[in-house]
């Protein structure tokens, strides 16, 4: 068995050692040569602050003291960098400092985290490119959304008791109304929002042009009933292209399976086990028939790498769009959000009060005609007294309701032959849906 530093020692050379080469391989790709140190100064200034900070009794001063003798020669180093007129640029001084403490990170934490802290380095070193492409398609307003909805979910939502107190007055008789706690209507847009943005930062950022396969498979986890919407406009702005927009479609369809699948794991993961099969059946089902059309269909190679262009008119799926892009994490968003998820859990308890079982399947086919997220998070977390195989059922029988409102639009704005080639494949998934709600549930 080894001592217990060589370990940290050995991990504290290599991380050095890989820093450094990663400098290097970036200035020289810049066509910097006059810069500070080379890999063997990495490795010298990790090993540094690793033998420091072991010196008994008072490493963690002696490493301080350290860490104040480098930083004159890094500023001798940027002062003369500037006064040579060359980039202004920290880089070289900043990864200096960060490979310093390279040692005690070794010590004192896992080894992995050490790893994952030179890959992270590495990365952000060599990604200037893809690092400025993405930040000049942020917007501020974006940003000041995402900075808001941060101190929300991270500083409202732990101080949101679990339970309140008893209360009195209007505010406790609402309270009692309500079958779900305020920190599980909050807890609820957290973790909704945060799926759908997952899908918006992908559609609007990292792929902004995008054919309509990729459309319907990264839209659907955003909003599947928004993206069919604006799939089916572009089907009738784009002859020839049907099957194309018919396997977005289905595609956009198979993600909002797994959108489902995932929202019932984070709530309620005992049920995910049971409703997870079908789920993934169904998915796997819509999927496979897409991919069937596109490869059925001769045009399918070039209509998939073919662009839409954004200034080409399309009969109206620009104002589709913009509403599919619409940043979920702003605040009137997840207000709007919080207060359907309110009205539907209340909906929801009083139909169960008064028409018990029935009511609920009848309730659940009804909301498939709008968002069907705020009524699943609903009977995912609400203190509804509802089994697993209940709960299930209303997640299912929504869905498939939701699905028979999708081929609607199609048909309202689609082109007839999308909407031909979509109708079997909704009509079959909303009557299996159907049979698996009779039989399996």
């Amino acid at each position: 068995m080894l001592p217990p530093h060589v370990t940290p020692f050995l991990l504290t050379l290599a991380v050095s050692f890989l820093i450094g080469i990663g400098l290097r391989d970036y200035y020289e790709t810049e066509g910097k040569f006059d810069t500070f140190g080379t890999v063997r100064t990495f490795v010298f200034i990790g090993m540094l602050g690793f033998l420091l900070y072991l010196l008994p009794g008072f490493g963690p001063y002696a490493w301080m003291l350290g860490m104040a003798s480098l930083v004159p020669f890094l500023l001798i180093y940027y002062s003369n960098k500037l006064r040579a007129r060359k980039s202004p640029g920290l880089i070289g001084v900043v990864i200096a400092l960060m490979t310093y403490t390279t040692g005690p990170v070794a010590i004192h934490q896992p080894h992995w985290f050490l790893v994952l802290f030179a890959v992270s380095v590495l990365f952000v070193l060599h990604s200037k490119g893809r690092i400025r492409q993405f930040t000049d398609r942020l917007e501020t307003g974006e940003v000041v959304t995402v900075c808001k909805f941060l101190a929300i979910a991270g500083v409202i939502l732990p101080l949101i008791p679990a339970t309140l107190p008893p209360m009195v007055g209007l505010v406790g008789r609402l309270l009692a109304i309500l079958p779900v706690t305020p920190h599980q209507i909050w807890l609820a847009v957290v973790i909704t929002t945060t799926i759908s943005y997952l899908g918006y930062v992908l559609q609007t950022y990292l792929f902004p042009k995008k054919g309509m396969l990729l459309t319907g498979l990264v839209g659907g986890v955003y909003s599947s009933t928004a993206t069919v919407l604006v799939l089916a406009k572009r089907s009738k702005s784009l002859p020839g292209r049907d099957r194309e927009a018919a396997a977005a479609i289905l595609l956009a369809v198979s993600m909002m399976y797994l959108r489902l699948l995932a929202l019932v794991a984070i709530f309620r993961f005992g049920s995910a086990l049971q409703v997870g099969p079908a789920l993934l059946a169904l998915a796997a089902l819509a999927a496979g028939y897409a991919t069937w059309l596109v490869k059925t269909d001769r045009s399918a190679t070039e209509a998939a790498v073919l662009q839409d262009d954004p200034a080409q008119p399309q009969g109206g799926s620009v104002e589709a769009d913009s509403k599919l892009r619409r940043n979920p994490l702003e605040l009137n968003s997840a207000l709007l959000f919080a207060l359907m998820f309110v009205v539907i859990s209340i909906a929801t308890k009083y139909t169960l009060l008064h028409f018990k079982d029935l009511g609920l399947r009848m309730l659940s086919f009804l909301v498939g005609c709008s968002d069907i997220t705020p009524f699943v998070v609903s009977v995912l977390q609400g203190d509804l007294g509802l089994g697993s195989p209940q709960i299930l059922q209303a997640i299912v029988i929504a869905s498939a309701s939701n699905n028979l409102v999708k081929l609607a639009y199609t048909y309202l704005f689609g082109s007839r032959k999308t909407a031909h080639l979509t109708a079997a494949a909704l009509g079959a998934l909303a009557a299996l849906s159907f049979v698996y709600v009779v039989l399996a549930l």
